[in-house]
């Protein structure tokens, strides 16, 4: 599910080189809570986009407006155990140059996803944490609940669920029918 080619908006993949020696980097770890069963298909991927597009992209012919540039860049998770994984993100992962000749393209690190599914069934439920650059930061962690009824499909193709971050609004009852994942990020050195 998580596209690991840059691209902009109009699905072309911007120029971009990859740093060869990052040095700020994040451990993540994801946790899952009572899933209601295996995950054969497990994807990560961190996002960077470029700050000042405006400034430094390339411009549509016509309009003359620069499109978003952004790239998802495959973030290697190693299994833990059946319910925990850890990688590893690297801030710095995309080099700022001038990549179109109008000026040093900023990218930045925006977020950090994982996706997990029963089976590579096109039916099968994607369900996706995130933890936003600025919680990565932080320290911090993202927990995110899931109704067990979309395991292991939603019968729709390519079904992406991003979960709830509370149960506050399901009746007690009904809150067994649920599983969280929990995605958090703590500062490592390289």
């Amino acid at each position: 599910m998580l596209e690991s080619k840059p691209e902009d908006v109009r699905g072309g993949e911007p120029l971009r080189n990859l740093n060869p020696s990052p040095q700020k980097a994040y451990d993540i770890r994801i946790v899952l809570k009572d899933p209601p069963g295996p995950f054969s298909e497990i994807d990560a991927a961190a996002q960077y986009d470029v700050v000042n597009a405006g400034e430094c992209g390339e411009p549509q012919p016509i309009s003359g407006a620069v499109p978003r540039i952004s790239t998802n860049e495959v973030v290697k998770l190693e299994r833990v155990s059946d319910t925990e994984f850890a990688g590893r993100v690297y801030v710095d992962q995309v080099l700022d140059e001038d990549y179109y000749g109008r000026g040093v393209c900023r990218w930045e690190f925006v977020e950090v996803r994982a996706s997990f599914r029963a089976s590579d069934d096109p039916y099968a439920t994607w369900f996706v944490v995130k933890l936003p650059a600025e919680a990565a930061e932080a320290g911090s962690n993202e927990k995110l609940f899931y109704w067990n009824g979309y395991y292991p499909n939603a019968e729709i193709d390519n079904y992406a669920e991003f979960g709830n971050a509370s149960l506050d609004k399901v009746p007690e009852a009904q809150r067994s029918e649920f599983f969280e994942i929990e995605l958090s990020a703590a500062g490592a050195t390289p």
